[in-house]
């Protein structure tokens, strides 16, 4: 069925040159494939190999996304609620690609989301886990065990925003066998924090973070805003 006369075993000379000129009757070029107005996804269609009259430093993966926007790196995720909303489009961009927020929301949610995204800079956690002095050490555990760290921030509300009472980090609690206690009794206090003022931008920020010595700085006033 494949449409070629060779004969076996093959004839190096004749035969090859046969195969290096056969077209699939069913295939189609590359440039017909990306020429069309459908939408193809990685099911609709097999690449098969075939001869190239060019190296491979001649390859540009440069794909126009919009008019005035190209991607060196032509990465995008999905537009799906379970895919990408500014977590996933943070960690697109730092990948050098593109992640597209969803809208299977409120249209105050995806501004929210796509503000995340502005804001970002990197070195900034900008939605750093909060907790209040009510909240005790078995509750800093069960935050390293889902998000995998135990450094949290506390504040009088719990949230973000609060005013920054202090901190916890594993060597405040690593030791400690009273999971009830509260936080407030082994967080490092605010007058022993590195701060810095809102707006810093990130290189005076690690500056003054090495000359302290310490792993972590806050940015705020008096109200927690990122962490570093």
């Amino acid at each position: 069925s494949s449409g070629i006369n060779a004969e076996w075993p093959l004839r190096p000379g004749s035969d090859m040159k046969e195969f290096a000129d056969y077209v699939p009757e069913d295939g189609i070029t590359a440039a017909e494939l990306v020429s069309g107005k459908e939408g193809l996804t990685y099911n609709d269609f097999l690449i098969l190999p075939g001869y190239i009259d060019f190296g491979s430093n001649e390859v540009t993966l440069a794909s126009p996304i919009t008019k005035k926007l190209t991607l060196n790196t032509p990465l995008v995720s999905s537009p799906m609620d379970t895919v990408t909303e500014s977590r996933m489009a943070i960690a697109m961009a730092l990948m050098g690609g593109l992640g597209i927020i969803h809208h299977n929301s409120t249209a105050e949610h995806q501004a929210d989301e796509v503000r995340k995204v502005k804001k970002f800079e990197q070195g900034f956690i900008l939605d750093p886990i909060v907790l209040s002095c009510s909240h005790t050490i078995n509750d800093v555990k069960k935050v390293k065990e889902m998000y995998g760290f135990s450094g949290v921030a506390i504040t009088d509300t719990g949230k973000l925003g609060g005013r920054l009472l202090g901190m916890v980090t594993a060597r405040d609690i690593d030791f400690m066998d009273n999971f009830g206690q509260n936080i407030s009794e082994v967080m490092t206090p605010r007058e022993k924090l590195v701060t810095a003022r809102a707006g810093i931008a990130l290189v005076e920020a690690n500056q003054i973070l090495q000359a302290s010595k310490k792993e972590k700085s806050t940015d705020c006033d008096s109200a927690l805003i990122p962490l570093l």
